[in-house]
């Protein structure tokens, strides 16, 4: 009699277990305007093309050049010009924190403050985190979002960020 209790036990601690799992991943899907602005400053400084993914119509159809290409363009010659590839002037995003401002439902603005690395290879950024070798770069950047289609997007005139 206490095996079956004990087994109804287990079994109700491994569905409560699923069940709680569920709701954390639906809770993650929720976007936000914190959520969406980190997505795409982690890609803006990997150099990552899916940030394009993240600007507003607005700003794709605006430009005359596609404004993620040109930056890419920009960094690899600023990268040549220092005699390396393009991989060198990658960076990840480390110990991010967000403010947000909401001037309406629709729109917000998200400051970003935290820390990023030289991002060459996964391993060299990992490795010079928990050694705290190479240079880190203070961020401090704010970014303008507007809901577009129920989907966080910014909506910046232009980019000005820093440089990498």
């Amino acid at each position: 009699m206490a095996d079956k209790k004990r087994g109804g036990r287990f079994a109700l601690v491994v569905l409560l277990a699923i069940a709680l799992q569920a709701l954390l991943v639906f809770a993650d899907n929720d976007q936000s305007p914190e959520k969406a602005a980190l997505q795409f400053l982690k890609a803006y400084y990997k150099l990552d093309k899916s940030m394009g993914s993240f600007l507003c119509n607005r700003v794709q159809q605006e430009e005359e050049i596609n404004p993620v290409e040109q930056y890419l363009d920009q960094q690899n010659k600023e990268a040549a010009e220092r005699g390396f590839d393009l991989s060198y002037m990658r960076s990840h995003l480390i110990k991010a924190e967000t403010h947000t401002v909401f001037s309406g439902e629709n729109s917000a603005q998200v400051r970003i403050t935290g820390e990023r690395k030289r991002f060459i290879h996964p391993l060299f950024t990992w490795v010079g985190i928990l050694f705290r070798l190479g240079e880190t770069y203070h961020v401090d950047e704010t970014i303008s979002l507007i809901k577009e289609s129920g989907k966080w997007k910014i909506c910046s005139d232009e980019f000005s960020f820093s440089s990498i």
